[in-house]
């Protein structure tokens, strides 16, 4: 759904935003509940921009870093706006693309809808793009990472005070966190950012908000190609050591994250119709959270599964209002 820039969108974006705003805040008090709403503040700009268009999720976009700018600082400010605001507002308006099917090799009198694996691509490197840029803000390197390794160990030892680390630990902690934190964390809000994506379609399509039809996410959440040559550039090049290795490890770890994705969609597809489906599924996801190194064994199934899917719905009598642009 397109809609010029008016009081109604205008209106609807700003309480977006407003409550985007609010999600992001709540974060300083630190509870759980607070962390937890954190992880959806995409949605309501999502929402709006699924449902109102673009003007109405980039206006709550607007109010949304504003806000955090005036009530928080300018380092809040720019993690709204990279990491919530550009991939909501990108997301909602490449998933309201469409054009007819036979420009795609798809049948005529349907449309095909913008595929999802570009989206997710795209959200990877928006994702990856915000904390190489939050990572030069605050200066990550040794130092930071030593800093953290010896917050770590005084909170350790707050809890525990027979608990000691030799100097050598304290090392290899540091060491750890400079390897793993720039991965990690890339990856954690890709799968955010992931989730989000899913909540608002489910949200605006319930809500008779968007023309586009559901997504078979088993076989739509896939990469294309392109992100598997990307992500294996950006996995060479987080061996070299300085802010290059770095920014290489947010890329790799944002699209990680994604063909992670793929290849566990890839199994809820293939799994369709046994009758020990959700036994395989509890398993594989058991196995994962318990032994970490096994998300390669679905990154690689993620990385041969590459492709794209569109959607189809069947064409209306008038199609001058489609966005033409994929």
């Amino acid at each position: 759904m397109n809609q010029g820039l008016t009081v109604k969108t205008i209106g609807i974006g700003a309480l977006a935003g407003a409550t985007t705003a609010l999600l992001c805040l709540g974060l300083a008090s630190g509870s759980m509940l607070a962390v937890l709403l954190f992880f959806i503040s995409p949605v309501p700009l999502m929402v709006a921009g699924l449902g109102f268009g673009l003007s109405a999720a980039v206006t709550g976009a607007i109010v949304a870093i504003a806000a955090n700018y005036v009530f928080a600082n300018v380092f809040v400010a720019t993690l709204v706006a990279l990491a919530i605001s550009a991939p909501a507002c990108a997301t909602s308006y490449w998933l309201n693309l469409a054009r007819p099917a036979d420009e795609v090799g798809g049948p005529e009198g349907q449309l095909a809808w913008y595929p999802l694996a570009d989206v997710l691509f795209a959200n990877a490197l928006f994702t990856a793009l915000a904390f190489v840029v939050l990572g030069a803000m605050i200066g990550f390197g040794p130092e930071l990472a030593g800093e953290l390794a010896t917050r770590f160990v005084a909170r350790l030892q707050e809890i525990n005070p027979e608990a000691t680390l030799s100097p050598d630990a304290v090392g290899n902690l540091r060491d750890f966190m400079l390897t793993v934190v720039p991965v990690a964390q890339p990856f954690s809000w890709m799968l955010t950012l992931t989730l989000s994506i899913y909540i608002a379609t489910a949200i605006a399509r319930r809500s008779g908000l968007m023309k586009r039809p559901r997504d078979d996410w088993p076989r739509a959440l896939r990469l294309p190609r392109p992100a598997i040559i990307a992500f294996m550039a950006a996995v060479l090049l987080g061996f070299v050591s300085g802010g290059i290795g770095h920014a290489a490890s947010a890329f790799s770890g944002a699209l990680g994250a994604g063909l992670a994705m793929a290849g566990l969609a890839m199994l809820h597809a293939r799994t369709r119709g046994m009758a020990v489906r959700a036994g395989i599924l509890v398993l594989a996801y058991v196995a994962i959270l318990v032994i970490s190194p096994l998300i390669l064994v679905s990154i690689t199934a993620g990385m041969f599964g590459a492709g794209r899917h569109f959607p189809l719905s069947p064409s209306g009598p008038n199609k001058s209002d489609l966005n033409r642009t994929h």
